[in-house]
């Protein structure tokens, strides 16, 4: 068991790490000036490159997920993406077209999303107590973002490095032409991609496909789920928050700025946000057994409407809009791992990749489509030139926060557990 959890915690690390080495800095040198060692990209055309391909992958995964639900073993399905992908990644490196750089971007996140989902799944099947043990092993995504991230910039981006309080715990000079060394990431990821993808195929533990009786494909059997109410509350749930969440991160760093937080400090202040997730998965593993999951789900919830409406408080001190980043442990690790474990508790053990999917393409797909149309909306009402100014950005905390408390009325008025998984066919 202890080389199982290893096993399992590796694949997490891995999965998510090779997102986090590259995708932090990837607005910075996707719109760097291209005498800087950047591309030159619009901010709407490093969007689409970023936002857009991301949701275009979730959107897709659940007709590729079902193939480990039907067809062959998930490790083996999960190793062939993450190769592909790595492959791809490399592909886009030397790309200096914008178009080069969002068709592979895209057809990287047709192998990434799916991914993400098996790896849900996979650990989840190999686990005899989910609610109890998954929220432990899902911590290394967050640990696995956090290092690569941290390791990359230390051994590429800085120079005369020394100590520091703040994450990441080291600062330093940038190294000329910065930018072009940030472009490296994607490369690295690349590399670490294909490298995963062949351990994951030959070493994680086998997980054949489940014996079925249906006639559907399982991307059908994994959308018959929303038959089940609770299920359906769920994922109409999940369409609101997952817009919230998606903004939080559009308009963080800007909001950072305008209270007065110096540019050095936005990316290590929001680093607390992934540091408190971990410790939250660890919290969520202990508690989610002992007051079940609505009240875990409904914690969740709440935790997004207190930040927002923390960070609408115009005037506060620094000290507590830092807090309110730490609050992001809660929110992600109570809301979305939870979902995680229930969708797996309900779904019967053949459409249990694909109704991770089901999930994602939520969370990841639909919900930051939302979330650019949402953005507009508010910006037209509160934002008085092109962006938000610090007074500005109270009407939009206070948007979101109402939003969500929205969102945590409609969950505690209509959710109810269900005990045992439901077949829909």
């Amino acid at each position: 068991m202890p080389l199982l959890s290893a096993r399992l915690c590796l694949m997490m690390f891995l999965q998510f790490g090779i997102y986090g080495l590259w995708l932090p800095i990837a607005g910075k040198f996707l719109t760097a000036a291209v005498e800087e060692g950047g591309l030159g990209f619009s901010e709407n055309q490093m969007g689409m490159i970023v936002g857009i391909a991301a949701s275009v992958g979730a959107l897709c995964s659940p007709l590729i997920v079902q193939f480990a639900d039907r067809r062959f073993p998930a490790q083996r399905v999960l190793g062939m993406l993450m190769m592909i992908g790595g492959i791809l990644k490399i592909a886009v490196y030397p790309q200096s077209a914008f178009f080069a750089w969002l068709l592979l971007s895209i057809s990287f996140t047709l192998m990434f999303m799916p991914a993400t989902a098996i790896c849900n799944a996979l650990a989840m099947r190999h686990l005899d107590d989910p609610p109890r043990q998954f929220p432990g092993i899902r911590a290394w995504t967050a640990v696995g973002w956090v290092v690569m991230g941290w390791t990359f910039s230390l051994l590429f981006l800085k120079t005369e490095v020394t100590g520091s309080w703040l994450p990441p715990f080291f600062k330093g000079e940038d190294v000329p032409l910065v930018m072009a060394e940030m472009k490296k990431s994607v490369f690295w990821s690349g590399i670490i991609a294909i490298g995963y993808g062949a351990w994951a195929f030959f070493f994680l533990p086998h997980t054949p496909p489940v014996e079925t009786k249906s006639q559907r494909p399982a991307v059908a059997d994994a959308f018959a789920l929303l038959k089940i109410p609770s299920i359906a509350v769920l994922l109409i749930v999940t369409l609101i928050i997952s817009p919230m969440n998606t903004l939080y991160f559009m308009q963080c760093g800007k909001f950072l700025s305008e209270a007065g937080l110096d540019s050095a400090y936005i990316l290590p202040a929001m680093a607390l946000g992934q540091i408190c997730e971990i410790v939250m998965y660890i919290v969520l593993g202990r508690v989610l057994p002992k007051i079940g999951f609505k009240a875990v789900l409904t914690l969740g919830i709440a935790a997004y409407a207190f930040r927002f409406f923390l960070f609408g408080t115009i005037g506060i001190p620094m000290w507590l809009i830092i807090f309110g980043l730490g609050v992001h442990g809660l929110c992600y690790a109570f809301y979305t791992s939870t979902c995680f474990i229930y969708m797996n508790k309900i779904a019967a053990k053949d459409v249990a990749n694909t109704a991770q999917s089901v999930f994602n393409f939520i969370w990841y797909g639909i919900g930051p489509l939302l979330a650019v149309v949402l953005n507009a909306v508010l910006a037209a009402i509160f934002a008085s030139g092109k962006k938000f100014e610090h007074p500005e950005f109270r009407g939009f905390w206070w948007s979101l926060g109402v939003i969500s408390l929205i969102g945590m009325f409609v969950f505690l008025g209509t959710f109810r557990v269900e005990e045992k998984k439901q077949r829909t066919d």
